[in-house]
């Protein structure tokens, strides 16, 4: 009888060990398990868009304050200025971004590079200015590397060409380089009728007969309806700063309708 008494009460000791063990198990699955965050509502794609163009002129104020340097007077001016004016100068843009017809032609980051360009010779020193400019010449260098390599690759795939080929191709890219072709937002080149145009003529006496014939072959596809998130945005609700100054409170942050004109304060 003792010795069942002792069989059963080391059974009800695994049991017990056991049932802290599990119980220990999922505490520690619970605790290593990634908490889930709420999910946020979906904005509308044109409100989307408009937060990628203010994440666009956030960046590029971001630059500017450490390429140029500005005092806290330069700052609040330009920061200022890009608060009441962004909207206005990007209307244009957002409203192409949503036409059917319109194939790889969205420039938004040449747009806000362009503008800022602007406010800075107006708003900063000549050589301030001068630094902005050198900084926007490298970026575009950088740039016609990175998309001359890219259209090689779809050429190469696309066209099967050897490595002479490719090399004397690579030199008629960078000779008919164009800077509009670089579309960084809309820069989807696995869809072919985004691709920059390139003049067959130009590869007539590089290409085989059947390779001409395949690169005049193309797929035409139109703009996907959705708005991708994957780019650096800025919550509409939230303010440009620059070196952490922020727009004055004079300034609304709600956007205007398409027919207003955005406030001027005095300066």
């Amino acid at each position: 009888m003792k010795s069942l008494r002792f069989v059963l009460s080391v059974f009800s000791v695994g049991i017990c060990t056991c049932a802290m063990q599990r119980a220990f198990a999922q505490e520690e699955a619970t605790r290593a398990a990634p908490r889930m965050l709420p999910e946020q509502p979906a904005l509308n794609p044109k409100d989307a868009v408009y937060c990628q163009v203010r994440g666009l002129f956030q960046n590029e104020l971001t630059v500017i304050y450490t390429v140029c340097s500005p005092d806290a007077v330069q700052s609040q001016k330009l920061v200022d200025t890009v608060e009441e004016q962004w909207q206005l100068k990007s209307r244009r843009e957002v409203a192409k971004r949503f036409a059917p017809h319109v194939y790889g032609t969205v420039d938004l980051d040449g747009l806000v590079e362009r503008t800022m360009q602007t406010w800075v010779s107006e708003l900063l020193t000549k050589e301030q200015a001068s630094f902005y400019d050198a900084e926007l010449s490298d970026r575009m260098t950088y740039r016609r590397q990175a998309l001359i390599s890219k259209m090689l690759i779809w050429l190469q795939q696309k066209l099967q060409l050897s490595a002479d080929q490719m090399d004397k191709v690579q030199e008629v890219l960078e000779t008919k380089w164009k800077d509009r072709w670089f579309r960084s937002i809309e820069a989807t080149f696995d869809n072919e009728s985004l691709f920059p145009e390139v003049n067959p003529s130009w590869l007539d006496t590089i290409l085989t007969y059947a390779q001409r014939n395949a690169l005049a072959i193309r797929v035409p596809q139109s703009r996907i309806a959705a708005v991708s998130q994957e780019y650096p945005s800025l919550d509409l609700k939230v303010r440009f700063s620059i070196g952490g100054i922020e727009s004055r409170a004079q300034v609304k942050l709600d956007l205007e309708d398409d027919k207003t004109k955005p406030p001027v304060l005095e300066r």
